[in-house]
């Protein structure tokens, strides 16, 4: 497999130049495994329909316990699977704390499924509710953790130093290419925002600044600054730890 149609910088907001990437081939899955700092392919989809097959590479790097950077409906995060010890650790290790909320890291899951799999969120039948109606959307749930959810997650000192129980939160976007690598990868992703200036945001920079942390990069296009929602279901009534994207409205209406 070959990498896509180049990049091109000069199409988003606060790019000017092109860069060169690495072409997914006959090459090791990890852009590090050889023990030099190598850049990471660079895989661009267009279409999330036509292009699905072209995340083949991607979907064995994560297989194989990788880390990359893939679109959401938010912003551009990294990921790693979560049964991955290397990779929850590398992600905890490149992880920047971004604002004054506190909060666990998040599982980005394929569906309600995942969700109940590793959260104890359908304990309440109105919490099942609300999932359904406002999910897939931009908003990250805080709930408890189940025995199911790798313990190296919940138990990194990084996670206890932020948030002390044994929660997690967990998203499922709206963006067709997240969905897509969920679904045939068909495990969730522990993620981490992309670090991004308020003012503009370019996968390219990026991509420049963490090109040897990371095993590959997703490109679908520009995606918004603005963050998703975050809402703490752990005790008796909602709380909302971030207002951005999505409604709260929506969500309150259901408690």
């Amino acid at each position: 497999l070959q990498c896509l149609a180049a990049l091109r910088p000069s199409s988003l907001p606060g790019c000017s130049a092109p860069i060169s990437r690495p072409q997914f081939g006959n090459v090791a899955l990890y852009a590090k495994k050889g023990g030099g700092a190598v850049a990471a392919p660079y895989l661009e989809i267009e279409d999330p329909f036509s292009d699905a097959w072209k995340l083949e590479p991607v979907i064995d790097i994560l297989k194989e316990g990788g880390l990359g950077i893939i679109p959401t409906d938010t912003c551009y995060h990294f990921v790693t699977p979560i049964t991955s010890r290397a990779g929850v650790e590398r992600l905890y290790q490149i992880r920047r704390h971004e604002g004054t909320v506190r909060k666990p890291l998040s599982l980005l899951c394929e569906s309600i499924s995942q969700i109940s799999t590793y959260t104890t969120a359908l304990n309440l039948k109105t919490n099942f509710k609300m999932l359904k109606a406002c999910l897939p959307g931009p908003y990250t749930f805080i709930f408890p953790a189940t025995n199911d959810l790798p313990r190296m997650i919940v138990d990194h000192k990084k996670h206890a130093k932020m948030w002390k129980r044994k929660e997690i939160g967990i998203r499922i976007p709206d963006d067709e290419v997240c969905l897509e690598i969920l679904k045939q990868l068909e495990i969730p992703l522990l993620c981490a925002g992309v670090p991004q200036d308020r003012a503009e945001f370019c996968l390219a920079t990026a991509y420049e600044e963490f090109e040897t942390q990371v095993d590959f990069v997703v490109s679908a296009g520009q995606r918004g600054l603005v963050k998703s929602s975050v809402l703490d279901l752990t005790g008796m009534e909602p709380l909302v730890l971030r207002e951005e994207a999505g409604s709260i409205d929506d969500v309150m209406a259901f408690y």
